[in-house]
């Protein structure tokens, strides 16, 4: 995943899951390993659209979903895939077998969060090493792939949540996905979404920011 994307999920990732609005491009540049340089392009485009509002010593997040989509339509999950191939045993089976410092996302992911699903599905989504994998999982070429290694970044394991990656992270990982189930699980993760923006509100009423 590019870098400038790592800074989106970052942003994202503070704004949704740990309700932070404020933050510093030096903090950024320094967690995500970045430039500061970088952070500050990344900034300058969110603010151009209206999604984050400059304040003397770093930024405020005012609209998360407008990142959000953005991110999800710019992302190119098919660059990352390093690996696919196919098998005869369900998601669940599939999902047993993987590496134990194996990353979920997509369906598997939001499996891993939530501990329930809005559909069935087939498809498994990892962020692993796919040397691994392919011990596990031979190559066998189908008409429809089961099976999808994903280069996992520096910062991945960071943000993730018992093998899960973070809520954002799945979510445009769906988005890029496509399909009707994928477009199940949007729906169900956007209300989930909406109910931490509400959360974080409550606490921005309540913070002084810089």
């Amino acid at each position: 995943m590019k870098k400038n994307q790592r800074v989106l999920r970052e942003i994202l990732y503070r704004t949704y899951e740990r309700g932070e609005r404020f933050m510093s491009q030096t903090a950024l540049a320094r967690e995500c390993k970045v430039s500061l340089d970088l952070v500050n392009q990344v900034a300058a485009r969110l603010h151009g659209f209206g999604a984050i509002e400059k304040k003397p010593m770093g930024f405020r997040v005012t609209n998360p979903r407008k990142i959000l989509l953005y991110w999800a339509s710019t992302r190119n999950l098919r660059k990352d895939i390093v690996y696919s191939t196919y098998s005869p045993d369900s998601a669940s089976e599939i999902e047993a077998q993987m590496p134990r410092d194996a990353i979920f996302t997509c369906f598997s992911g939001y499996r891993l969060r939530f501990g329930e699903v809005p559909a069935h599905y087939e498809r498994v989504f990892v962020y692993a090493d796919a040397s691994e994998v392919r011990q596990r999982f031979p190559k066998i070429e189908a008409e429809r792939m089961h099976i999808f290694v994903l280069r996992p970044d520096p910062n991945l394991a960071r943000v993730s949540e018992g093998g899960a990656a973070p809520l954002v992270q799945i979510y445009v990982d769906l988005w890029q996905t496509g399909g009707a189930i994928a477009d199940r699980f949007i729906i169900e993760l956007e209300k989930k979404f909406e109910a931490l923006t509400a959360e974080a509100l409550k606490t921005l009423l309540q913070t002084d920011y810089v």
